[in-house]
């Protein structure tokens, strides 16, 4: 039986996921490797843009999904 795997974007990027069933907490953490103390998860839907604040609520990501992050305080320049 094949491993089923959920497609989703943040920014530009694509990851994939053994479970549809993940929090804002892991999507910034282990996908985006970015602090959750510092940033937000927002969720992308058509022309809505969500900001997923509760790092701890499940959150149902489809394939196709896309998100974006929201980075706090001065952004280091290179």
């Amino acid at each position: 039986m094949t491993q089923h795997k959920t497609v989703f974007f943040i920014d530009k990027a694509k990851f994939e996921s053994p479970t549809e069933s993940l929090t804002p907490r892991q999507i910034l953490v282990e996908y985006a490797k970015e602090d959750p103390t510092q940033n937000t998860l927002v969720l992308i839907d058509g022309p809505n843009r969500i900001k997923l604040t509760d790092l701890d609520h499940p959150i149902e990501v489809k394939n196709g999904t896309h998100f974006t992050i929201l980075h706090h305080g001065p952004t280091p320049v290179s």
